[in-house]
């Protein structure tokens, strides 16, 4: 197989870094090779503020509220795992990523937890008024993604942020799906907490992920369970090292030079292309999909796409059999395990779920090529 012969769908899980990307990465590579030691030196203290400064804006957030991690799950732990928790309840959206349910479950020793569902109406959207119920001094926080990993459901997180919630209690939203292919805004959004990885929509590198913390959601927070030295500051005078203020308490000691230069011309890439283009472009393919979908008696899980994602059951399929069709098709696409999403009890537990998750290098004819290949 020839790699002119693969068909992608799989930006969800990770962008296909795009041929200008990768140019960009070859060429600075070659500048090391030329001009090493040198060039070592230089790489040692590359810029990485500015990708701070670019990142902040993009998610409308000052940029001394956003850390660098490794993954999304990384820094979700460290956030998580400085908040009181304990004895309290957790109102959690039913897409809320297994390893986040995890990692919820594990932390804060006895008693354990309770975590609650947040209501949601008959279409899976939330229910303001239900949510507005639930939400007691007793909450420690509220959790949700911003677009759903499996369904590819946007959740209105705006009006969730805008439901009175007790003080010591933040709003986290992981944005893992969401930036590169959804408008983010921290403060329209109302949310103290928001993670995202650059891997995805933004089709940048492995192994970067960006955080925001609120001022607010800082002061709550206990002394970070998990520093990082790139978070830390030597007290001169008691020679101990404390906590950075705000997010660069999250920081990661050591982020990949080379990681850095992919995720610049990716940025600059989607800058090029623009949000708004790619969202429509997103728009007709995800569209294609339902459409050729429900031609075939196959169910997309929603009424309408509300992202990039398009996930289709195939009541009479096995999941096995589903991925051979697409292995001898050449093509790229995910055919989900519900347990992703243990607490999602919309997703149908027979069959198999394809997700199909184009981007800006897809076609319509790439719809029609695994469309067909169900067949």
């Amino acid at each position: 197989m020839q790699p002119s012969d693969l068909c992608y769908l799989n930006n969800a899980s990770v962008g296909l870094q795009s041929p200008t990307v990768s140019a960009h990465l070859r060429e600075w590579l070659e500048a090391e090779m030329a001009a090493y030691p040198r060039q070592r030196l230089e790489s040692a203290i590359w810029d990485l503020p500015t990708k701070r400064t670019r990142l902040a804006t993009m998610i409308g957030a000052p940029e001394a509220q956003v850390a660098f991690g490794a993954s999304t799950s990384q820094l979700m732990a460290q956030v998580v795992g400085s908040l009181n928790l304990a004895g309290r309840r957790l109102l959690i959206a039913p897409g809320e990523w297994a390893s986040n349910v995890v990692l919820l479950r594990r932390l804060g020793g006895a008693p354990t937890r309770n975590i609650e569902l947040l209501a949601t109406d008959a279409n899976g959207q939330f229910d303001p008024a239900a949510i507005a119920n639930q939400i007691g001094e007793d909450v420690a926080a509220i959790l949700t993604p911003l677009v759903t990993s499996i369904e590819g459901r946007r959740y209105d997180v705006e009006t969730l942020g805008n439901l009175p919630r007790p003080a010591h209690c933040p709003l986290i939203v992981d944005a893992a799906q969401g930036l590169g292919q959804s408008d983010i805004d921290v403060r329209r959004f109302g949310c103290d907490v928001l993670v995202a990885t650059t891997r995805k929509w933004l089709r940048g590198p492995r192994g970067m992920a960006l955080l925001y913390v609120s001022q607010l959601a800082t002061a709550m927070m206990q002394p970070n369970p998990a520093p990082e030295l790139a978070g830390l500051r030597l007290n001169l005078e008691t020679q101990r090292f404390d906590d950075l203020p705000q997010a660069r308490r999250f920081d990661a000691s050591d982020v990949s030079v080379m990681n850095q230069v992919a995720l610049t011309a990716a940025i600059g890439e989607l800058q090029q292309i623009t949000l708004e283009q790619l969202q429509g472009h997103l728009t007709t393919l995800t569209e294609r999909v339902y459409e050729l979908a429900r031609d075939r008696g196959f169910r997309p899980l929603l009424q309408h796409p509300e992202s990039g994602i398009a996930t289709i059951h195939l009541p009479d399929a096995t999941p096995l059999r589903t991925r051979q069709k697409l292995d001898a098709a050449s093509i790229v696409a995910k055919v989900c395990d519900t347990a992703a999403e243990p607490l999602n009890i919309r997703l149908p537990a027979t069959g198999s779920l394809l997700r199909i998750s184009p981007h800006w290098h897809n076609t319509l004819d790439d719809i029609d090529r695994v469309m067909a290949a169900l067949d």
